[in-house]
């Protein structure tokens, strides 16, 4: 397990090589140290702004971060930028961002620049609502027919899957962040779920807690043109309030 100590020193080691490589023209700190919010549990994240050599520099920081003990890495694409998530052996884990040059700059508030300059971009939104919506019915459709079917596991799956929009669903309402779960601790009244945790794959469970998930769906939903196909998921289900 790492310690905040040790997290601190590749942070500081990690600035200071995007401070010596002459391919990096602005470098800067994002996630929750940005904005003062940083634990105990924190990772890291880092954000580089690369005006040539993109991939010799995202093959060279690779080698520095294997060097520094990194023990495997994932890749996530967003349009040109690069963010490659690197865990270390310690169990921390490193989210460094390629940025073009053209492109750097800050999508949201967790962004601190340490050096360079930055462009003017869209920021970051919250979640579509009615794409939350038509999410959360069709995993309802594929929970009633796994039920149905006797295929548990695939029904427990989609059970959680539904829950997982309803509940980005009360964050959008609520003004909290929708993204990653990041927001529902957040919650006013995130109690209200505990009746969707499915107890066991039992039939009857999987249909009860399907029936109180339908109910605080309609509740988010019951102005929209899919309320009434909602309802026909778990018929008898009412509106929460």
């Amino acid at each position: 397990m790492f310690t905040v100590s040790e997290r601190e020193q590749l942070r500081r080691d990690l600035a200071n090589a995007a401070d010596t490589d002459p391919r990096v023209v602005g470098a800067a700190l994002t996630g929750s140290v940005a904005v003062g919010k940083e634990d105990r549990w924190s990772d890291i994240d880092f954000a580089l702004s690369i005006d040539r050599e993109l991939d010799a520099v995202i093959t060279d920081w690779t080698a520095l971060m294997y060097a520094c003990g990194a023990v495997s890495h994932l890749d996530v694409r967003h349009g040109k930028v690069l963010f490659r998530v690197y865990l270390m052996r310690s169990t921390l884990q490193v989210d460094i961002a390629f940025w073009p040059s053209t492109e750097f700059g800050a999508t949201g508030p967790t962004f601190r620049l340490l050096f360079g300059e930055t462009n003017s971009l869209p920021q970051s939104r919250q979640p579509d609502r009615a794409e939350l919506i038509g999410l959360a019915w069709l995993y309802g459709l594929h929970a009633r027919s796994s039920i149905a079917r006797g295929r548990s596991w695939q029904a427990l799956y989609m059970v959680n899957a539904m829950r997982d929009q309803v509940m980005a669903l009360w964050c959008v309402r609520e003004g909290v962040n929708a993204v990653q779960g990041r927001g529902l601790d957040d919650l006013a009244d995130a109690d209200a779920f505990a009746g969707t945790l499915v107890l066991s794959t039992h039939p009857d469970e999987l249909r009860r807690a399907f029936h109180v998930l339908t109910g605080l769906l309609l509740g988010e939903i019951e102005d929209s043109g899919l309320a009434e196909a909602v309802r026909a998921l778990s018929p008898g289900v009412g509106v929460k309030g």
